[in-house]
């Protein structure tokens, strides 16, 4: 027996993302016997990569911040640290037809967008909220309202108000402020100083590197992978979970920890408590449809390119190539054209072809030149719940890790706060949820049944 108590006990996970990889490896480490299920054949969930141009691309845009420590310790842990690369960025605001460069403070002074005055009011606002580390104090104020106030309505219209609109539609007035501070602080953490660009890391190679090494880390340690299989029911039968999957399998488990969207853990267990149901379905997604642009040019030399232009219906351009160069791509340039809207809009349901089709006839806003001839390939990727809503008094509205059933535990994106959604806080989540299991069994709140031992 370990410290934990935890030799012969066998734990479930459900979900292969990347917190479900990393509870699963982390359980591994603790001494239990795991097994995890995924429905997709792919491991990875969001951050998963698939083969181009002689490398591997993220089906939906990833990188890392200077602040994301915890997916940096892993990796160094794995043995992989050295894949991971640390490059300047070049971001962007698209507005009145005309890209600004907005990579540091002295490119918010020069913003052309509005008025030198309202330019220092912004930058000075920056400047507060990348000082701010009680983010508690912007929990009972929208964005759309605290902005406003700060840097007066022309500047807000003009710059963050249309970044709001971009990004949440009809909901921008809703979301709260902790929110936006975030997406501030979080940007403050990967630049050196206010007058150099940010910088972004990524793996040469693709998330699928620290995706794949976690996988085969939980295989050496005697894991199991059920890829390409989903959990169809689960049933409490004996003291122990029963788990009958997509192929008929049954397999029982002493611990559970689910990992997947919301609306399955409420379908999987019909039986929670109505106060955590009400949790678990309060929170609100935008959904997001990403064309993914494999071309012959650059379209521009902007990486991140935020979009602040009604007539340019998108939430954000993110030339891939022009964070990691085209040459590790056999020349090729990789563009991601990104809308998030209501998961209703009918944009999402349009079509991969209708879809490529108003990029032909939009793009040309940002080069000219661009044309269809430029288009070597294309993808459309879609998610139903890219991005949550973020309400006021959110943090009362997380369901808590701790499930109200017996050896159950959630870890999912809904618990991401004030932080927002990110490969980094994935792992995090994973690492946490296990120090959870760890603690109760050792402080006696999590009991498992004295016959595993013998098994």
């Amino acid at each position: 027996m370990n410290e934990y108590q935890t030799a012969g006990f066998t734990a479930g996970v459900i979900g292969g993302g990347v917190a479900g990889l990393t509870a699963a490896y982390r359980l591994l480490q603790a001494g239990f016997r795991v097994a995890l299920w995924e429905r997709n054949t792919q491991l990875g969930g969001q951050a998963a990569a698939f083969p181009v141009a002689g490398s591997a691309l993220e089906y939906f845009y990833h990188h890392l911040f200077m602040s994301d420590r915890d997916i940096v310790a892993l990796a160094e842990e794995l043995g992989i640290g050295d894949r991971l690369v640390w490059l300047p960025s070049r971001v962007g605001f698209y507005a009145n037809g005309k890209i600004y460069p907005l990579a540091s403070a002295l490119d918010v002074l020069r913003l052309g967008v509005v008025p030198f005055h309202d330019r220092l009011r912004i930058g000075l606002v920056t400047y507060y909220l990348q000082h701010v580390h009680n983010w508690r104090r912007f929990e009972a104020v929208t964005a759309w309202d605290w902005l406003q106030r700060a840097v007066g309505r022309r500047a807000f219209e003009r710059v963050w108000g249309a970044q709001l609109r971009a990004k949440f539609g009809p909901r921008a007035r809703d979301v709260a402020m902790v929110w936006f501070w975030n997406k501030i602080y979080l940007r403050t953490q990967s630049r050196t100083s206010l007058f150099e660009p940010e910088k972004l890391g990524y793996f040469r190679g693709s998330f699928n590197v620290l995706i794949d090494r976690l996988a085969e880390a939980i295989r050496q340690r005697g894991g199991q992978i059920f890829a390409g299989i989903g959990v169809e029911q689960i049933s409490r039968e004996a003291d122990r979970w029963i788990i009958r999957d997509s192929t008929g399998q049954a397999t029982a488990v002493d611990v559970l920890v689910v990992t997947a969207p919301s609306p399955l853990v409420v379908r999987l267990f019909p039986n929670l408590p109505a106060d955590y149901v009400r949790k678990l379905t309060g929170t609100v997604y935008q959904a997001a449809a990403t064309l993914l642009l494999q071309t012959r040019h650059q379209l521009s030399s902007t990486y991140w390119l935020n979009i602040g232009d009604l007539n340019l219906p998108y939430t954000g351009i993110i030339e891939h190539t022009n964070l990691i160069g085209p040459e590790h791509y056999q020349g090729w340039h990789f563009v991601y054209v990104s809308k998030y809207v209501e998961q209703d809009d009918p944009y999402i349901q349009l079509d991969d072809e209708g879809i490529f089709q108003i990029a032909l006839e939009q793009l040309p806003k940002i080069n000219p030149q661009f044309s269809a001839d430029w288009v070597e390939r294309y993808w459309v990727f879609r998610e139903r719940a890219a991005q949550p809503i973020i309400p006021l008094h959110y943090s009362q509205q997380i369901p808590e890790h701790r499930m109200p059933l017996p050896a159950a535990y959630l870890a999912n994106t809904t618990q991401i706060y004030p932080e927002d959604r990110g490969t980094n806080y994935s792992v995090r989540l994973g690492n946490t949820i296990v120090r959870i299991i760890l603690d109760d069994l050792k402080q006696g709140r999590l009991r498992i049944p004295e016959p595993a031992l013998a098994r």
